[in-house]
């Protein structure tokens, strides 16, 4: 017997009754469209809903507020066995943290909710709450509450996360206007990397392994970035990279109704990850475009101001930063090869519905 569902027209009706479509065919974006409408019953103070990386309440005395949130299920986002409990709870945090980076605004407070399996090891808990407490004290981030449940057996983290800008400052994704530049601020695929080697997809000697690892258990968010970006009043759109360059730059060209050009060449790739793909025998940029949770932003720039954008990002030490593409009419993403031609992309990113990441 299915799941009693009600019908709008009034009653319930059984589902399963006949075929219905399924979470791992439609994907997480596909479902949040299906959901979106209709979720604002008032529009009183929402500035922003569903579709970007915070909603956004206000404005109150120029201000805003930026709400996120975040879960991170066992065995779908991590292992127990390939994460540290205190490397879990700061990564825990660090995700929610970018979300507030992307829309250039500044974290205040955040609440943590957790599933236990009874027969977890108390241990466990305080030091996930080690790393927890040590990111937030480093971002001066304040805990003020929660709720903690049992589990029938995986551990469950969802933290949510309240932050603030300036109303004139914040950032959106649907910003994007045809002639901008695309900026990046630092390098990708690295974390992705660190992914693979955890899967064992890959075995590189040590110290490699571990520096690649560490990047993907310890992210680090861009909070001050974020906010001098957003300060410079010079871009017009941003998102943190986290599911994937080619799908968080979809999302950049989905909302604001543009395409994208990428260039080949100026995609950035660390030294080490050319390295690691020489010997291990990969392609670099392959993982680095359909990989995730860099962590890094993605930001574009109209073309009138990118002298000053670039003189205050090195005032300001906001350095590196790549231009890697620009955006154009149309739909969908193109790359420009090392001899000049034009390349469709197929856009792929990480999608919380198709097979567990480890």
């Amino acid at each position: 017997m299915g799941y009693i569902r009600h019908s709008r027209a009034g009653g319930n009706e059984l589902s399963g009754r006949k075929e219905t479509l399924k979470f791992d065919e439609i994907g997480e974006f596909g479902f949040i469209e299906s959901i979106k409408n209709e979720c604002i019953t008032t529009l009183k103070d929402v500035i922003k809903g569903i579709g970007d990386d915070c909603a956004v309440f206000g404005p109150y005395s120029g201000r805003v507020l930026l709400f996120t949130t975040d879960m991170l299920v066992e065995d779908i986002h991590f292992v127990k066995a390939k994460i540290t409990p205190y490397q879990l709870g700061w990564k825990s945090i660090a995700v929610n943290l970018s979300d507030i980076a992307a829309m250039g605004g500044r974290p205040l407070i955040l609440l943590i909710s957790l599933a236990i399996p009874s027969e977890m090891d108390v241990e466990i808990i305080q030091d996930l709450y080690k790393g927890m407490k040590d990111i937030c004290e480093h971002y001066k981030v304040n805990i003020v509450g929660g709720d903690t449940v049992a589990s029938p057996d995986k551990l469950v983290i969802n933290v949510s996360l309240i932050g603030d800008a300036k109303e004139n400052e914040v950032l959106y994704r649907s910003g994007a206007r045809a002639g901008d530049s695309i900026y990046l601020t630092g390098n990708i695929g690295d974390s992705f990397a660190g992914l693979k080697i955890l899967k064992k997809e890959i075995s590189p000697s040590e110290p490699i392994a571990s520096h690649f690892i560490k990047i993907h258990n310890e992210p680090k968010p861009l909070i001050e970035t974020g906010m001098a970006i957003a300060a410079s009043g010079f871009a017009n759109a941003m998102i943190d990279v986290s599911d994937g360059l080619l799908s968080d730059l979809g999302h950049i060209c989905k909302e604001s109704d543009v395409g994208a050009i990428l260039f080949r060449s100026k995609v950035p790739l660390s030294s080490e990850l050319k390295l690691l793909a020489s010997r291990e025998k990969f392609n670099p940029l392959k993982l680095a475009l359909s990989g995730g949770e860099d962590y890094i932003l993605l930001l574009t720039v109209p073309q009138i101001n990118i002298k000053d954008f670039e003189i205050v990002c090195k005032d300001k030490g906001l350095l590196p930063l790549y231009l890697i593409g620009k955006i154009v009419e149309g739909k969908g993403i193109k790359m420009v090869n090392d001899d000049g031609s034009l390349e469709e992309i197929d856009i792929k990113g990480f999608n919380h519905f198709s097979p567990s990441l480890l």
